[in-house]
């Protein structure tokens, strides 16, 4: 039987459930498990060797991206919050950690996402910030978008980090925050 609940649009997940997913160096899908093909409404065969891509909500500001890849090609690891898309219309909120894999040589030859579902606060909170990011997106372009992050959060007074955290209280929620200010808040 399912633990997946669908609301709407939205899917919500149980809170066990794991979303895993692995792709190589370009973001083509080389592995994912079954939570991540419940939830996203396919077969294997229908991702494996495709881009991650397949899975990103147009509401998604790229920018989000565009930080998350940068970090991830350092060779450091991130957490953020992402809307994704289902191949049945639905969609759902996740809270996931990327990975980079290494081998003996200490190159990446993969990526390692796993996420679970985020938490309803932390969905009001960032909803509303990536609407307007991908509005600036949108009219002007994706270095606007980063431009209005980083002032977003000089106003809260708090790196992504610490707004993350502040929204998930003592969850221990490290994410994509951490490492935001070797990309944007230098």
């Amino acid at each position: 039987m399912s633990k997946l609940k669908k609301v709407k649009n939205e899917i919500k997940c149980a809170t066990q459930q794991i979303i895993v997913s692995r792709t190589n160096t370009q973001g083509d899908i080389v592995y994912c498990n079954p939570t991540f093909l419940e939830v996203n409404g396919f077969r294997s065969s229908e991702v494996i060797h495709k881009p991650h891509s397949i899975v990103r909500h147009p509401d998604m500001p790229k920018s989000i991206f565009k930080i998350i890849w940068s970090i991830i090609a350092q060779g450091l690891p991130i957490q953020a919050v992402i809307k994704n898309k289902t191949n049945d219309g639905y969609y759902y909120w996740t809270l996931v950690t990327i990975k980079p894999q290494t081998d003996r040589d200490n190159k990446i030859i993969s990526y390692v996402a796993y996420g679970k579902q985020a938490p309803n606060l932390v969905i009001k909170k960032m909803e509303p910030l990536y609407n307007i990011m991908k509005e600036i997106e949108d009219d002007i372009d994706i270095d606007a978008s980063l431009e209005y992050l980083e002032s977003y959060l000089r106003e809260e007074n708090m790196t992504y980090a610490q707004y993350i955290k502040h929204l998930n209280k003592h969850r221990e929620f490290r994410c994509l925050c951490d490492f935001i200010k070797h990309v944007i808040l230098k």
